[in-house]
């Protein structure tokens, strides 16, 4: 098990200052299991589309089902395992040398934790594919954000690159199970 949860670990002191329903969320523990509903937007254009399709973001739908879980691994890492509305999706977080990094597959994405208010947002600053770095106008313009409203965590996030538009946007709120 981790000492803190990745999130934490990129934010330091001014994780805690963040609303109980976040930290919650990403508690520093090696198995959680969250469920909730989700609605998700995809780009429709053919470069969109093809990207939707080669990381395995779920398709378009409205109040699904949604599920998320995660599990430390190995390396100290945390890999997380979505579901929305039986579509799986899943990605590794780790903490290497100061830095958070997002792995989808063949692509490496270096996140940016922030509070913003009372709500983290995270963004990715630079991105690899297969090892190798890649130029601004291939990078996913990731913003995530994470809030509190009337006890319940509510998440929304919007990925886009450069050259193809929307990729996929999703939004929606998780409880513990």
């Amino acid at each position: 098990m981790s000492t803190y949860c990745m999130y934490a670990r990129a934010m330091g002191s001014r994780w805690r200052s963040l609303p109980w329903a976040i930290r919650r969320v990403h508690a520093d523990t090696p198995w959680r299991l969250l469920i909730g509903r989700a609605s998700v937007r995809r780009g429709a254009g053919v470069l969109s589309r093809l990207a939707g399709w080669a990381f395995a973001f779920p398709p378009a739908q409205v109040a699904a089902a949604c599920r998320v879980e995660f599990r430390d691994t190995p390396g100290g890492g945390e890999r997380w395992f979505r579901r929305f509305g039986g579509h799986p999706m899943s990605s590794v977080l780790s903490f290497e040398e100061g830095r958070l990094y997002e792995r989808f597959g063949l692509l490496k994405c270096e996140l940016e934790c922030e509070k913003r208010g009372l709500a983290l947002v995270i963004k990715c600053r630079r991105a690899w594919l297969l090892g190798a770095p890649l130029p601004a106008f291939l990078v996913p313009q990731v913003i995530a954000s994470e809030k509190e409203r009337d006890g319940r965590f509510l998440f929304r996030v919007h990925i886009r690159i450069p050259l193809a538009g929307l990729i996929a946007a999703y939004h929606g709120t998780l409880d513990a199970a």
